[in-house]
């Protein structure tokens, strides 16, 4: 009985790796290694199958340390819209990490640079 529990422990627990492991990133936008003249207003993303969003953060170059993104969705998608801190010209990364099946953390990234070549105002380097 034991030998019997252990197997489908090990097959339950494959096929829930499995899954998640075919679970990725779809699109985004900004999308990665994009150059754009004007700061997203919004970000957008979207993955293969339905995830939770649990932490979004964002980190200039230039910074150490990663600012957490507020206004995350609390429900479970395949796709999320979230809007976009005000942003200065330079680089950027933008980390999430979703729960698949609620249970398997996936992380990912997004780079992207606000080029600020058409700005015609100058925005605050605070986000």
């Amino acid at each position: 009985m034991k030998r019997i529990l252990g197997f489908l422990s090990i097959a339950i627990f494959a096929c829930t790796c499995g899954q998640a492991a075919d679970m990725h990133l779809v699109k985004s936008a900004p999308t990665d290694g994009s150059v754009t003249d004007k700061p997203p207003a919004k970000f957008v993303l979207e993955f293969s199958e339905q995830v939770k969003l649990h932490n979004l953060s964002l980190r200039r170059d230039d910074e150490k340390r990663p600012k957490s993104v507020s206004d995350l969705p609390s429900g479970e998608a395949t796709a999320f819209t979230i809007p976009a801190p005000a942003l200065a010209p330079g680089g950027y990364t933008l980390e999430w990490r979703v729960f698949v099946n609620n249970s398997r953390a996936v992380t990912g990234r997004v780079r992207f640079t606000v080029s600020g070549a058409q700005l015609g105002t100058t925005l605050s380097p605070t986000h």
